[in-house]
């Protein structure tokens, strides 16, 4: 299966900093781009060409930058790649769109970051929705086969072909949070909400279910698998926590990930994807310090499970640092953003 995996890119980062263009030895090497800094997001249009967002230190601010500052000022590009073998293409230099890109079904370019959603409108980016300071935080974005755009937030927002929005929250809706952690949308146009750790919601054309008492546990990602039954990673800090649940549309029941060694794999599950097949989950292992000293991630696990048997990824380091995991139907291949690279897995392997 080696032979298979694919280096995309060698520089990547986590957050909104910038990273090192270094890379393990011995890994394939698809291409090498001339992008500057490192990649923060990468996405795939409805034509299949690759879109990324990237950032390094802004030289130019820096010399002004006030000493006792704890940031440092970013420079952000957007960029695109119509194939794996092409060439990149710098659309912006300047970049001030959000740092996560996502398109409608018009192929219409969004974006958003902590505070901001943003489209794309001719050369320039067009505020949607802008939080103020105080309003909390924008965690995802998703469109359904409507081409409705719902985002999560301080509270839920959908945003119609009109630009029409909505804002549901706890005091005008059925949502027993406004802490949104995460949305999916399924084959069947069912809108999936992670409501953090109060349950999950599901919208049905105008029918609101909320899922409580499912975990006590922060819900961090959602998926729905090839017989149409969802999946929620769970976890906190607790290597031996249950962090995997699968709902069938009556009973939810918790599933234990594991190895190829079948060994149960603990740790939070963050990440969960989908090729039709399989269903991956990243199982994240951190480390608490002592006297509240806080955390740190020191390992990833990248799982497969293909309804009757676990497999584990070895290609993808346990000590990377995984950001998504992204399913390209037309390459039949799933995108894992790491810090050491995009690794390219072909579906089947």
């Amino acid at each position: 299966m080696k032979k298979n995996v694919f280096l995309l890119i060698i520089v990547a980062m986590i957050g909104y900093s910038s990273c090192s263009k270094e890379m393990d030895e011995g890994m394939d090497l698809l291409y090498m781009p001339e992008i500057p800094g490192g990649i923060c997001n990468m996405t795939i249009d409805n034509n299949h060409v690759f879109y990324f967002v990237s950032s390094e230190t802004d030289k130019e601010k820096l010399a002004d930058w006030p000493p006792y500052s704890s940031s440092m000022p970013m420079r952000y590009y957007l960029s695109r790649k119509e194939s794996e073998t092409g060439n990149f293409e710098i659309l912006d230099d300047r970049y001030e769109g959000g740092n996560k890109l996502c398109f409608d079904k018009k192929n219409q370019l969004w974006s958003y970051d902590y505070k901001t959603v943003y489209m794309m409108d001719g050369n320039s980016y067009k505020k949607i929705i802008e939080l103020p300071y105080d309003g909390g935080f924008f965690q995802c974005m998703a469109v359904d086969n409507d081409n409705n755009i719902w985002v999560g937030g301080e509270g839920l927002y959908k945003i119609d072909s009109r630009l029409n929005i909505t804002h549901y929250t706890e005091d005008n809706s059925k949502l027993p949070t406004n802490y949104i952690n995460n949305i999916h949308i399924d084959k069947n146009n069912n809108i999936w909400i992670a409501l953090c750790s109060r349950g999950v919601l599901k919208i049905s054309k105008d029918q609101w279910v909320v899922y409580d008492n499912i975990s006590s546990q922060n819900i961090w990602c959602l998926v729905t698998d090839k017989n149409g039954h969802l999946w929620i990673g769970t976890g906190h800090f607790n290597e031996e926590n249950q962090s995997l649940r699968r709902f069938d549309g009556t009973l939810w029941e918790t599933v234990n990930p594991r190895n190829d060694k079948n060994e149960h794999v603990t740790g939070t599950v963050r990440f969960l994807q989908s090729d039709g097949q399989k269903i991956y989950a990243v199982a994240e292992h951190v480390r608490v310090f002592p006297n509240g000293g806080g955390a740190e991630q020191y390992a990833n696990e990248l799982l497969t499970y293909d309804g009757s048997k676990w497999n584990k990824i070895y290609e993808i380091p346990d000590e990377a640092n995984i950001f998504d995991l992204i399913a390209d139907h037309y390459r039949q291949a799933l995108w894992v953003t790491t810090n050491k690279g995009i690794y390219k897995i072909p579906w089947g392997s």
